[in-house]
C-alpha cells in the first residue's frame, strides 16, 4: 500500500494465499489479485505489475505470466514492455475489429469488411495473411487510410496469425474480463469503504472457489450419459 504526500492511499495492491498457490499451478483464467490505484499512468501500473510478480510464487522474472491481452492503451503498453519484458503483450482483436466500421467511411466499409474479417480469421500463417491484407488495401482503394496502415504496423500484436504461438485458451476480446466485473458487482460497489471493499471481494472470491469445488466434484464423480443406437 502506498499512500500521498497528504497521506491518502493512492495504491493498494492484494492477493490472498489461495490466489498465489493458483497461479504456480496454472496461471490463468481466474482471479489472482486485486488493487485500488489512484490513475491509469505507466508509472503507476509499472508499480502494479512489480508488486504482482513480487507477490506471486517464483523470483521475478522468471514467474511473469506468458502473456497478457489489453485494449491499445499507451500507458499499459508502455509499463508492460518495461515491467513485463519476458511477457508477451497482444491486443484484443475484437476491439480493433469493432472500429473498422469508424475508421472506414460506409460503402468502404460495406464492400470490404466481410474481406478484411476473413482474412485476419482465417490466414493460416503469416504469409498468408500478409498477401490477403495487401490485396484487399489494394482492390478496396484504401491505399492511404492511416488508421488501416497503424494497424497493419503493430499487426504482431493483434493478427491470429500472428499470436497463435503462444496458447490464450481463444481469448481475443475482453469478454472474460467484463463477465468477472459483472459477477462482482454483486458484491462491491463505489460507495464501499476500503475494509468494506476487501471483506465483499473476498465474499465474491469464496463463492467462486466453491463453484469450481462443486464442478470438480461433478467431473469426478459423475459419468457421462450415452445413447444406445437401435
Amino acid at each position: 500500500m502506498e499512500s500521498d504526500e497528504e497521506n491518502r492511499v493512492s495504491r493498494c495492491f492484494w492477493a490472498d494465499s489461495i490466489s498465489r498457490r493458483a497461479y504456480s499451478f496454472y496461471g490463468d483464467t481466474i482471479i489472482f489479485a486485486c488493487a485500488f490505484l489512484n490513475d491509469e499512468t505507466a508509472d503507476t501500473f509499472v508499480w502494479l505489475f512489480k508488486e504482482f510478480l513480487n507477490a506471486m510464487p517464483g523470483d521475478a522474472p522468471e514467474n511473469a505470466p506468458k502473456m497478457i491481452i489489453t485494449d491499445q492503451d499507451p500507458a499499459m503498453t508502455k509499463a508492460i514492455s518495461e515491467a513485463l519484458p519476458q511477457t508477451f503483450h497482444r491486443y484484443y482483436s475484437w476491439h480493433i475489429l469493432n472500429k473498422f466500421s469508424e475508421k472506414l467511411d460506409a460503402i468502404k466499409y460495406q464492400d470490404s469488411y466481410q474481406d478484411f474479417h476473413s482474412c485476419i480469421w482465417n490466414s493460416s500463417s503469416r504469409e498468408e495473411f500478409d498477401s490477403r491484407w495487401i490485396e484487399i488495401i489494394e482492390k478496396s482503394g484504401l491505399s492511404y487510410n492511416k488508421w488501416l496502415e497503424s494497424i497493419y504496423e503493430i499487426r504482431s500484436s493483434w493478427i491470429p496469425a500472428y499470436v497463435n504461438h503462444v496458447f490464450s485458451a481463444g481469448i481475443s476480446s475482453s469478454q472474460r474480463a467484463e463477465s468477472q466485473h459483472s459477477f462482482f458487482k454483486n458484491y462491491v460497489s463505489k460507495w464501499n469503504s476500503l475494509v468494506e471493499f476487501m471483506v465483499q471481494f473476498k465474499r465474491g472470491l469464496l463463492h467462486q472457489r466453491h463453484s469450481e469445488l462443486e464442478e470438480d466434484n461433478i467431473n469426478i464423480d459423475e459419468k457421462a450419459k450415452t445413447v444406445m443406437s437401435p
